[in-house]
């Protein structure tokens, strides 16, 4: 036994750290098996997209992929994407590197969480400190995934962690060095180590230290600070939705061990500056905090535990009996769904949710680069799709990825829909997908299964094509409205059965498909009005952007358990109406009232 810097009493322990070593080493063998097929994130098709582009011309500071036919300025940090271009590059260069490099530094990111959790629990609390803390990090999915998924603001939460240490150690070339990396690597580490290091100086009264470490830092990030601000206009803080939970048994110890650790807060005060730093992220993305904090909440949870069973150190068989009882806990059951068997799923090829199917993005980029599609618009029922397909061809999406950086209006709004590219949640092999084609209304190049690549033959008069979209309404609105089921998390049990999922996914596509159907029916019909009522035909354009969204929620496993029972069966009774109210346009080339307030009311109950 030891004093520690924060002079808390640690304990050497050769059995925590071989137990440390299985259970770490067991999460992280499974990741590495996971490899040829990793976690697929519904971001990673932007991410990687980027990435594509620093290997291609090695700088990227403006975005062309997204918000066509302008682009944006490309506000992202660069570092994580530049780091994996440069690895793709050394692979080969092609899409499926690109996808490997981006794989290969997710399970970094993840080792670094892990090692710098057990490197400062060990620290401030002894072995079974570093134990308990790694158990933690490492068992639930809520505290695993938001790291091994690999995504640039992970590696915020790592690097603060050392830009703190190094300044509280009065090593402030290395802390510069922390701080810059953190800054470079995503827009939100400009307010998380600058931050800790300013808390820092002010407990330890360092302010030669905070000079440097700030005039580095300043001097080293000055060309993505000025690009931002350069740019700032451009940034509206409109966040995305991130999806998750929270990793309970993590925060019911750490929130207590912050408590107790704030007794003596000049001796604690890096788990406590490293838990405070990254605060900005409550007021931006408060879930996305609570899942990133958890390499801190880990530590500080593990320091506390291993301190209560200081009391039990003479008792060697009791306090063996309440380590491993923890450690399993942690492992097995931790409160909120444990990771082990996620990472053994994707390892055994039985993944699931797969919010990107990369075989799929690889059909449909061979498709559109076959047929020379590249100089035509993309516009996709499912941003994701079309930026992962920009890793394998390129290409120019309407719309996009980071919402918080966007035009104050959509520069494609003027460009006809008939001179873009569609991507439809239906199978080209659809009947009615079929029959709309013979008829003259469409083209469909082909694609995946479950995926068309669809451009608008010249458009037909209204008179023409109302009673055919009306149909189209009709039949496919009153199907969900009867048949529809919510896009749910399935049993357990089918968790691991390769058929169970196949046949989910084969169910949930047909549904998926009538939504795009109705997609599909909408872009004919603003075909159709484009010269006579372009404001209407602005209005469909934008209906069936909304379909598209439907589609991806009620189908697509990037949006499993985003929509409560209650608010779906609210769907399920607006789409009867919708499609009572769709007939309309059997004896009218415009919609009536009651349809145009039913499809209001469906949007804006559904969003």
């Amino acid at each position: 036994m030891e004093d520690s810097p924060a002079g808390l009493v640690t304990t050497r322990s050769s059995r925590a750290l071989w137990a440390l070593a299985a259970v770490a080493g067991l999460h992280f063998a499974l990741l590495l098996i996971s490899l040829p097929d990793y976690f697929a994130d519904n971001d990673l098709g932007y991410h990687i997209s980027l990435a594509r582009q620093y290997a291609l011309h090695g700088t990227y500071f403006w975005d062309h992929l997204n918000w066509a036919p302008t682009g944006r300025p490309n506000l992202q940090g660069p570092l994580l994407h530049f780091s994996i271009g440069m690895l793709g590059r050394l692979l080969g260069g092609g899409g499926d590197q690109f996808v490997l490099a981006y794989s290969l530094l997710a399970v970094l990111q993840w080792a670094a969480a892990v090692f710098t959790t057990i490197f400062f629990a060990r620290r401030f609390g002894g072995d079974w400190a570093a134990l308990f803390a790694g158990a933690l990090l490492a068992g639930s999915i809520w505290s695993a995934a938001p790291f091994f998924v690999g995504v640039p603001s992970g590696w915020i939460f790592i690097g603060t962690a050392w830009a703190i240490h190094f300044f509280l150690a009065g090593r402030y070339g290395l802390s510069a060095l922390f701080t810059t990396l953190v800054v470079y690597v995503h827009l939100g580490g400009a307010s998380t180590a600058p931050l800790g290091v300013l808390l820092a100086a002010v407990i330890t009264r360092r302010w030669r230290g905070l000079i440097i470490v700030g005039c580095v830092t300043a001097l080293a990030t000055a060309p993505y600070t000025l690009h931002f601000l350069r740019h700032l206009e451009w940034y509206t803080g409109r966040r995305g939705h991130v999806a998750g939970s929270v990793a309970l048994l993590t925060y019911v110890l750490a929130v207590p061990g912050m408590i107790w650790l704030m007794r003596r807060p000049r001796q604690n005060a890096f788990l406590l500056l490293w838990a405070v730093a990254p605060v900005a992220w409550l007021f931006q993305d408060p879930l996305r905090f609570l899942l990133q904090s958890t390499v801190a909440a880990s530590a500080v949870a593990g320091v506390v535990v291993a301190w209560l069973l200081e009391r039990w150190q003479g008792r060697a068989a009791l306090h063996a009996r309440l380590a491993a009882g923890l450690v399993l806990l942690a492992t097995l059951f931790p409160l909120s769904i444990p990771s082990l068997p996620v990472e053994f799923a994707w390892a055994t090829g039985r993944g699931f949710p797969r919010e990107l199917d990369w075989r799929e993005v690889r059909a449909l980029a061979s498709v559109f680069a076959r047929y020379k599609l590249n100089d035509r618009i993309v516009t996709s029922y499912y941003d994701s799709l079309s930026a992962a397909m920009a890793i394998y061809t390129d290409l120019r999406q309407e719309y996009g990825h980071w919402g918080e950086v966007r035009p104050a209006r959509n520069p494609a709004e003027e460009i006809p829909v008939g001179e873009r590219v569609f991507l439809i949640p239906v199978s080209p092999r659809d009947p009615k997908m079929e029959q709309l084609e013979e008829a003259g209304l469409l083209r469909c190049y082909g694609g995946s299964p479950f995926t068309s690549i669809v451009m608008l033959e010249p458009a037909r008069p209204p008179e023409e094509v109302s009673p055919t979209v009306a149909n189209i309404l009709h039949e496919e609105a009153t199907w969900l409205a009867a048949k529809a089921v919510n896009n749910t998390l399935p049993p357990v049990a089918d968790l691991f059965s390769k058929t169970a999922i196949a046949a989910r996914r084969r169910r949930m596509a047909a549904q998926k498909a009538h939504a795009g159907l109705i997609q599909l029916a909408y872009l004919i019909y603003a075909h159709s009005q484009q010269k006579a009522k372009p404001e209407l035909a602005s209005a469909v354009r934008r209906g069936a952007r909304g379909w598209g969204g439907i589609a991806n929620f009620i189908g697509d496993e990037t949006a499993i358990d985003y929509l409560s029972q209650e608010r779906f069966e609210r769907f399920r009774e607006n789409l009867a109406a919708f499609a009572q109210h769709a007939q309309v346009l059997h004896s009218q080339t415009v919609p009536s009232t009651e349809l145009d307030a039913i499809s209001n009311k469906l949007f804006d109950e559904f969003f």
